[in-house]
């Protein structure tokens, strides 16, 4: 095949591939430049990915709708899938998160995270974490909804009084790793109290620093922390993962961890909203 064949089949694959009409393939691209080629593939591609999102994501919230918790003691909202109760139903909803989750990791693994980006969405992770405060729901219009407590930090109603009592599992401080970063500025509470820990080596500093303060002179005592990471971000799109362990000497105690979850974002104006909780395990 000739050089000119080889072009003018780039070019044409160039021009189906961004949906231009084939009579203008030969506009797309400068003859010869690859890397130009390369670009303009990559960045067709992008632009695809983000309208079946943004069609993906029509489709989820058209499918949702909100329990009733009522509105003692704060308890948030819920989306759920009333229309789904089937297993196969199930599955297509799951499958449609997943779908969004893959799309979001295909692209945006590999890119790094500007602090512009990276520093919202962790503010509010450890905020719903630390049960400080929630986030809103992604949902069409001003959005309203907040998401439910996580890991059991909400509180809770007084069964003998009108009012509310605070999480039986709500601790005085609240311990995070974020091996992505190496400084930030979490939320602030009266209680509970938030410390992190950062870097690569920051699992290993809180295990380091609670043998230091209590494991040496209480060797049964338990370490409970949580763990953020992986985060990817793509576009206006972000997926999180979040892990709660629990140690005794050192060693993680298996099923016994407080569970963990993955968490699919997305911004909205400058801030980021929960469009869905991917998958969630342990407590």
């Amino acid at each position: 095949m000739t050089r000119r064949a080889l072009r003018g089949g780039a070019a044409l694959l160039l021009a189906l591939w961004s949906g231009a009409p084939w009579g203008q393939a030969g506009a797309q691209t400068a003859p010869g430049d690859s890397a130009a080629v390369t670009r303009a593939l990559l960045a067709a591609e992008a632009r695809t990915a983000r309208q079946r999102l943004a069609a993906w994501r029509g489709e989820y919230l058209a499918r949702a709708s909100w329990a009733e918790l009522g509105d003692r003691c704060n308890p948030g909202a819920l989306r759920v899938f009333s229309a789904d109760t089937t297993p196969a139903g199930q599955r297509a909803v799951q499958a449609l998160v997943e779908r969004m989750e893959e799309t979001i990791l295909l692209h945006g693994v590999g890119q790094p995270l500007a602090a512009a980006d990276v520093r919202p969405l962790l503010r509010v992770i450890v905020g719903w974490e630390a049960g400080i405060d929630r986030p809103r729901w992604d949902e069409d219009g001003a959005g309203v909804h907040r998401a439910v407590a996580t890991g059991l930090t909400g509180e809770v109603p007084d069964p003998a009084t009108p009012g509310c009592l605070p999480s039986p599992v709500m601790r005085d401080t609240v311990t995070f790793v974020v091996p992505g970063v190496m400084d930030m500025e979490f939320p602030k509470a009266a209680r509970p109290r938030v410390r992190g820990y950062f870097g690569p080596a920051g699992q290993q500093q809180v295990r380091d620093d609670f043998f230091t303060s209590v494991g040496r002179t209480k060797p049964d005592a338990e370490l409970s922390y949580i763990v953020v990471a992986p985060m990817v971000i793509w576009q206006d799109y972000a997926v999180v993962g979040v892990s709660r362990p629990r140690e005794r000497g050192g060693f993680a105690l298996g099923t016994e961890s407080n569970g963990g979850a993955a968490y699919l974002m997305r911004r909205v104006g400058g801030e980021w909203r929960l469009l869905s909780i991917v998958r969630s395990w342990g407590l």
